[in-house]
C-alpha cells in the first residue's frame, strides 16, 4: 500500500479568537516562530479572518471561532512536525481566549488506480446499492469511532493528488476533543501534546487495518 502524507493541522476552537492579533510580528516577537522563517506571501490580517504562510509550508490562520496551524506537505514521520508545539505557544500566548475544544487533522492519499472500485469493493456490498438501471459507479464514505473522550471523524474519498497526476483514495482523519473544564488553557494544551499519540493511531490503526 502506497501512501502519500498530504497535511497536518493543529486546530483550536474558542468562543473569542481575535483574528486581528494573528500577524509576523506578533509571530516572531513572542517567540511563536523564529525570526528567519521567510514568508511564502504577503500576509493578510482582516478583523473577520487572518492567514500567515511561511515557505516552509506551514501557515497560521484565525477566525473567529478557530484557530489553526497547518503543515502541508506532511513530514515523512507525521509524528515529527512542529505544528502542536506551534499551537501550544500560541494559545500560551492568549490565556484569557476561552477554548472549547481542539482537533488534530491528518490527511493522505492511498494510491490507487481505480479508487471507486476500491472503495465499494472494501466497505460495501454493491450488489444492494444497485438496482435495475441504477449501478453504483462511486462512494464518499464517513465514519464516527468514540475514543474515550475523543471522537475521531474519518472520511474517505476517490480523488487525485499529487497535482492531479495520481488517483487514489483520499482519507482525513479529525481527532477531536472538547474542552469543559475550568481551565481550558490547560486542556487544550494536554489535548494538543496528544498530537503523537494520534499520529501513531492513525497510522497504525486506522491506515493498517480499515484499509
Amino acid at each position: 500500500m502506497e501512501i502519500k502524507k498530504l497535511n497536518l493541522s493543529v486546530v483550536v476552537l474558542a468562543i473569542d479568537h481575535n483574528p486581528t492579533i494573528l500577524h509576523p510580528s506578533f509571530l516572531t516577537s513572542e517567540g511563536i516562530v523564529p525570526k528567519d522563517w521567510e514568508l511564502a506571501e504577503p500576509p493578510l490580517c482582516t478583523p473577520p479572518f487572518s492567514v500567515v504562510k511561511f515557505k516552509n509550508g506551514i501557515s497560521f490562520t484565525v477566525e473567529s471561532r478557530k484557530f489553526q496551524v497547518v503543515q502541508s506537505p506532511a513530514p515523512p514521520v507525521l509524528e515529527n512536525s512542529e505544528i502542536p508545539k506551534l499551537a501550544i505557544r500560541y494559545v500560551e500566548k492568549l490565556p484569557f481566549v476561552r477554548y472549547t475544544a481542539v482537533g488534530i487533522n491528518i490527511g493522505v492519499a492511498i494510491k490507487n488506480s481505480n479508487p471507486e472500485d476500491a472503495l465499494i469493493t472494501k466497505f460495501l456490498r454493491a450488489k444492494n446499492c444497485s438496482v435495475n438501471d441504477l449501478k453504483l459507479k462511486s462512494v464518499s464514505l464517513r465514519f464516527q469511532y468514540p475514543l474515550g473522550n475523543c471522537r475521531l471523524n474519518l472520511s474517505c474519498e476517490p480523488g487525485t493528488f499529487n497535482g492531479g497526476s495520481l488517483k487514489g483514495i483520499l482519507v482525513n482523519g479529525n481527532y477531536h476533543t472538547d474542552c469543559p473544564g475550568d481551565n481550558p488553557l490547560l486542556e487544550a494544551k494536554e489535548n494538543i501534546l496528544k498530537f503523537s499519540d494520534r499520529c501513531k493511531h492513525f497510522e497504525g490503526t486506522v491506515l493498517q487495518k480499515l484499509f
